[in-house]
């Protein structure tokens, strides 16, 4: 473990709480993310405190990533002030990963999740872990109750489409319950008190090549026969391209309940995105506003997958011009590159 650490430097902590110790009275709470997710990551903080703010709960945000700009730190802090919340920031030396495997699907940024259990497992219990394009919906109440025991963490099992493919895959019976890795309520005692780091790594170094998605295969694996299951309003998967497939304005209902907790916005396209004009993104963007974001506009397609969905979704929206633009931008990246 400190092999690890020692890659981790904490960058800025902002609280109001000079007397602040995390584990007292604190629900953790932390996030991995690279430069392309920042901004969704700390929306996704935004929309937890505003949901939350009746219970007057105190919460301690884990930010990693990367790399920080000045002007991302100052708006953490914005949040930070306007919720009474604590946010720290932590910036890693990807050196550490460098031999792991990535894709032009999957950056190192995948791996920091694992890093934010393994560095928090000092000094935090119970950690609850969130993709940056995960939204709260409701409170979080008995999520932050829920007593793991020896249990490795609770999770939340992924679409059924998902199941047997994966199943299969990596010929493990995982009897219907394997888990996205988007929403994880991490056991850090059990972390470190069975070196779970240790497994994962060396799982991911000696299997990678075989791991269609080397940290989420990997946790599922060394935590199997050790999870407690949530309900999916926990991680209610909605991914936004589902809106031209379906072509029904209401299909995110089935998705997106009342009772839903976490939206995970999963797919190329996010609510954050120009063309993420959607009823289902509502919930992205009305705390979007709440944010020292909202003058900002939404962001514009800038890779070859984002243009070719952009496409689509213009052409769903009957915004022909703009498809047209989405498709010469696509296919100059496409000769080019």
């Amino acid at each position: 473990m400190d092999v690890l650490t020692q890659y981790i430097k904490k960058e800025y902590s902002f609280t109001n709480n000079n007397l602040l110790r995390v584990q007292d009275g604190y629900f953790n709470i932390a996030y991995g993310t690279d430069a392309n997710y920042q901004m969704g990551a700390a929306i996704s903080i935004a929309s937890i405190l505003e949901n939350n703010k009746k219970r007057k709960r105190n919460y301690c945000f884990h930010v990693f990533t990367n790399a920080i700009s000045e002007e991302y730190a100052r708006r953490l802090k914005l949040i930070s002030e306007q919720f009474d919340a604590v946010i720290n920031i932590y910036t890693i030396d990807e050196r550490i990963l460098g031999k792991l495997p990535v894709s032009a699907i999957w950056p190192l940024s995948i791996y920091y999740r694992l890093l934010a259990f393994d560095y928090l497992s000092q000094s935090v219990n119970v950690l609850l872990y969130l993709d940056s394009d995960v939204i709260c919906k409701n409170e979080l109440t008995e999520l932050e109750e829920l007593y793991l025991g020896d249990k490795f963490a609770a999770v939340i099992p992924d679409v059924e489409s998902t199941q047997k493919r994966n199943q299969q895959r990596l010929n493990i019976d995982f009897q219907g319950k394997y888990f996205n890795s988007g929403v994880i309520l991490a056991n850090l005692l059990q972390w470190k008190e069975k070196n779970i780091s240790d497994q994962i790594f060396s799982l991911i170094r000696n299997e990678g090549d075989n791991l269609k998605y080397p940290d989420q295969d990997a946790l599922n694996i060394i935590f199997r026969g050790r999870l407690v299951y949530l309900d999916r309003i926990y991680n209610s998967i909605y991914p936004l391209k589902s809106e031209f497939e379906k072509k029904d304005k209401s299909n995110y209902k089935k998705y997106i309940t009342e009772k839903t907790v976490f939206i995970h916005y999963t797919g190329v396209t996010k609510p954050w995105h120009e063309w993420g004009a959607y009823d289902a993104s509502s919930y992205f963007r009305t705390v979007y506003e709440l944010t020292p974001w909202k003058n900002d506009r939404y962001l514009k397609a800038k890779t070859k997958p984002e243009y070719k969905e952009e496409y689509k979704h213009y052409i769903y929206q009957r915004s022909y011009i703009k498809a047209l633009c989405s498709l010469f931008l696509y296919q100059k990246i496409k000769i080019f590159n």
